[in-house]
């Protein structure tokens, strides 16, 4: 059985005034959950982005970014593209470039996707690396809580075009 929504790749772009775009692209398949309304469409579907920057400076070597977003509802064919931005001044003061380890992490009803290789970076060996990546991601993000930023809360003058992105379910904002 093909997967319902998975990532077809992650990809990483610095922007005017040192912006860091994160683009996930993810694809929706047929809708074979049990209990789905229809096979062609799936609500409620999280993306869940982690990053973590190499800081020499930080206990454990790893400065730990994490933000997610709903996709309210999606088609079968659908590509779309979710994207996060972390601002240039928070880029240019920790003098970063590219995250050393990232997932993209997908989630249907309120259970996680078993990954594909193309949702994380290559610095995972193994499914317990990436556990543990997560595991430490969510321990160590707190202090960077709102700094990588959905598409839809960025700056219009930053984000520009989001035209594949999908529709967001936004409760909070």
């Amino acid at each position: 059985m093909g997967q319902v929504v998975s990532v077809n790749k992650v990809k990483f772009t610095s922007l005017n005034d040192d912006w860091l775009m994160s683009e996930v692209e993810i694809a929706t398949g047929r809708n074979t959950l049990p209990n789905a309304v229809s096979e062609r469409f799936i609500e409620n579907v999280g993306i869940r982005l982690y990053l973590g920057f190499k800081n020499d400076n930080l206990d454990g070597g790893v400065d730990f970014y994490y933000s997610e977003v709903t996709a309210h509802i999606l088609e079968r064919g659908d590509k779309n593209t979710v994207r996060f931005f972390i601002p240039g001044k928070e880029m240019e003061m920790n003098r970063y470039n590219k995250p050393l380890y990232y997932y993209a992490e997908i989630i249907v009803n309120q259970k996680p996707i078993s990954p594909k290789s193309r949702a994380f970076s290559s610095r995972f060996q193994s499914e317990d690396s990436l556990k543990n990546f997560v595991k430490k991601a969510k321990a160590g993000s707190g202090k960077n809580l709102g700094r990588l930023i959905p598409s839809y809360l960025a700056p219009r003058d930053i984000v520009g075009s989001d035209s594949d992105a999908p529709a967001y379910l936004r409760m909070n904002n």
